[in-house]
């Protein structure tokens, strides 16, 4: 880890009179210059610094240092992007533009000069106007107090008589440490393969990664860093996220001479329209900066996404029974209360029924948008059995898909106009359903209504908000709206709404699985549905790459039948348990089917399950090793008081002559003392971290459980190697 610079946790200094800006955060600087008047076609904000922390001093050496880097070409852009704090399209610029706009007159370029600096304890306000146009940029820097986090964020005034087109508007510009051998890590993959951590070495050029399906989407999450040479434990690495849930693009460029810059913020193809008087508030980007490698890069993460993001980050999770792959859309009162009383005697908390429980839905080609229950399988009404269920002892929730509506279904057929759609065009039907314009207030409304009465109406204690299908055929309209932007801000109002009438209420992010999975969506949910595939060995690497950024409390994790839906494999009902006890404990499968011996081995699972979790859920997560095909790895929990520790060990196959391994563990106080609590054997924290636990596995798909409890007496204080 880096040593601290002396001085208060967070704060920003700045000289009397240099301009320059020092906002030191736990364990980083991040420091700029602004010039009150640079001259036309200059950069009015310069960077100096981001990483380990420095002195005020320290970034005016940096200021005051002489270029080193060769001279420029004609040809080069100037000033260059990484030497800028918010680098607008307009003079001697080629390199990526986080802002590039369009005036009434046609003139597509920006010249900023700075108009003043707003200074708090710790947020840093600094105020751009054009020099002919009556337009503004207000960059908004806040550092986290102990959190690690520099949280950015940019809003545009137009403070003119005319409209101003703005072709891209990204929010920050996070530029680098000169380097040339930069690697990039992102949260990548696809359907069915979300959040596979994926490097790559970044390159003189361009990479570009992006969402242009309306929604985060499943191929990237916004989220990226970048190191050197960094391993879980030890390297510097920077990254940074987006707050957002709709289309958006991250552009990292490297350049000849060493600089690399990256430029996050919405994306798409379409321009939006501020309007005379209209401002545009971009959603934030988050930078955090770790000296210490990508596990202690990740609990800095999940640290800031627990105290800043999560509604409800201090409840603790319920056990959960979802009925979708026991009965599809055969629901009936008489077999969810069937299910609901098996998953009672399983110790299930919250039992949910999915798709299937309005009408029209016998399959998927109807229903969506009227969202009433089925006479013909609720006579009692959906009611009674949410009142059943309750008596139960249980709590009781609902899946809905509120942003589509299914070509079959009353809403369509009363107010076809609600959708996306070109007018001159027939609309795309994708699963048989179209997606509705949140960007109307009177779809926001009736969305708002409609989940309102539901939760009201069945006293819900939970809803799982799924969407199915892309966005497509976004219309801007006559007056040049962007409805990507339009429709997510009426999605949050949706949200947000529903929140505030019902603060308890839990809800669940899925979108055809991880598709929507962001600080945007995250702020607003409990946690979210990381894939649809939930066959555990995939689930390992799935959920390594979704916990290197979310924390445990956000990843739902569920226990289905094999052999697994997508994959076809089977796997012991143990490993599958392991498996998705190292997140949000949920059970999928057909629990009516299960044989006897089934039955009791899931009622103990999830019986040791509710008793660790407090640990496994509000505790600290280490991660021992990455999922391997040859050797050991495992996940360990550490109580918020370092005196519990729960281990997950995962073999996916062991050779014969291999069965004893030692797995090196994490987090540990090498000074302690640890206990066993099944053997009773004893062991240094010491041994423990350079040695390894011993652990005995054998077979295909082998795992284990183990916890450790710290002997009262030895050491004292929070463990050496938290990061």
């Amino acid at each position: 880890m880096q040593s601290r610079v002396p001085g208060p946790p967070t704060m920003i200094e700045h000289g009397a009179d240099d301009g320059i800006y020092l906002l030191t955060g736990d364990d980083f600087g991040y420091a700029l210059a602004v010039e009150p008047d640079p001259g036309p076609g200059a950069g009015p904000v310069r960077h100096l610094h981001w990483g380990a922390a420095i002195t005020l001093d320290d970034a005016r050496n940096l200021d005051a240092r002489p270029a080193t880097r060769a001279a420029p070409s004609g040809s080069w852009s100037q000033p260059r992007a990484d030497q800028e704090e918010y680098v607008v399209d307009g003079g001697y610029r080629h390199d990526e533009p986080a802002l590039s706009v369009e005036f009434a007159d046609g003139v597509r370029s920006l010249d900023l000069r700075s108009a003043g600096v707003e200074v708090d304890v710790d947020e840093l306000v600094i105020r751009l106007v054009d020099r002919v146009y009556p337009f503004e940029v207000m960059l908004h820097y806040r550092v986290e107090p102990g959190l690690g986090a520099l949280v950015r964020s940019t809003e545009l005034i137009n403070r003119g008589a005319e409209p101003v087109l703005i072709h891209r508007a990204a929010t920050a510009g996070w530029a680098l440490p000169p380097r040339t051998d930069y690697r990039l890590t992102s949260l990548s993959g696809g359907y069915a393969a979300e959040t596979q951590l994926t490097r790559r070495p970044v390159r003189i050029g361009r990479i570009v990664l992006e969402s242009r399906t309306g929604i985060t989407g499943h191929e990237n999450q916004p989220w990226l860093a970048f190191d050197v040479d960094a391993g879980d434990d030890h390297g510097e690495v920077w990254s940074v996220a987006l707050a957002w849930s709709g289309v958006w693009r991250a552009t990292a460029q490297s350049l000849l001479d060493g600089g690399t810059h990256l430029t996050i913020g919405t994306g798409g193809e379409l321009p939006s329209v501020l309007a005379a008087g209209e401002r545009l508030d971009l959603p934030p980007s988050v930078g955090i900066y770790g000296g210490n490698g990508f596990d202690g890069l990740a609990r800095r993460w999940h640290r800031y996404e627990i105290e800043r993001v999560l509604p409800q980050p201090a409840a603790l999770r319920p056990v959960l029974y979802n009925s979708w792959e026991a009965t599809g859309f055969d629901v009936t009162a008489a077999g969810q209360l069937a299910l609901a009383r098996t998953a009672r005697d399983l110790g299930i908390e919250l039992f949910v029924i999915d798709d299937g429980w309005f009408r029209p839905r016998d399959d998927d080609t109807a229903g969506l948008g009227d969202w009433y229950e089925v006479p013909r399988r609720f006579p009692d009404g959906l009611r009674a059995v949410a009142d059943e269920v309750h008596r139960m002892g249980l709590a009781f929730g609902l899946w809905v898909e509120p942003e589509m509506v299914s070509a079959d279904s009353d809403l369509y057929r009363r107010r076809p106009d609600w959708i996306h759609r070109w007018p001159t065009r027939e609309p795309t039907l994708q699963r048989h359903q179209y997606v509705l314009d949140f960007g109307r207030a009177e779809v926001v409304d009736w969305a708002l209504r409609q989940l309102d009465r539901l939760v009201s109406d069945l006293d819900l204690d939970y809803l799982k908000w799924d969407v199915n299908r892309s966005l497509a055929e976004p219309y801007p309209g006559p007056r040049r709206r962007n409805p990507w932007l339009d429709h997510v801000r009426g999605f949050y109002r949706v949200l947000d709404g529903l929140r505030e009438r019902h603060p308890e209420l839990l809800i669940e992010t899925c979108a055809a699985g991880g598709g929507r999975v962001d600080q945007g969506i995250l702020s607003r949910s409990d946690w979210a549905w990381p894939s649809d595939n939930t066959d555990a060995r995939d689930r390992l690497s799935i959920q390594h790459g979704f916990t290197q950024v979310h924390p445990t409390r956000a990843m739902a994790c569920w226990v289905t039948d094999t052999p697994g839906v997508l994959s076809g494999r089977t796997m012991p009902l143990r490993f599958r348990f392991h498996v998705a006890m190292t997140g949000v404990l949920g059970i999928g499968a057909d629990i009516a089917g299960w044989t006897a011996e089934e039955s009791v081995q899931g009622r103990e699972l999830i019986a040791t399950y509710r008793r660790l979790r407090p640990t496994i859920q509000q505790g600290e997560r280490f991660r021992l090793g990455a999922p391997d095909p040859e050797r050991p790895f495992g996940v360990l929990f550490r109580s918020a008081d370092g005196e519990r520790i729960v281990i997950f060990a995962f073999a996916l196959s062991i050779r014969h002559g291999a069965r004893g391994q030692d797995l090196p563990l994490a987090g540990l106080d090498p000074t302690a003392l640890y206990r066993d609590d099944s053997s009773g054997q004893t062991y240094s924290g010491s041994l423990l971290l350079h040695r390894g636990l011993r652990v005995e596995l054998r077979g295909d798909y082998a795992s284990t459980l183990i916890t450790l409890s710290r002997v009262v007496g030895t050491s004292a204080g929070p463990s050496r190697t938290t990061s």
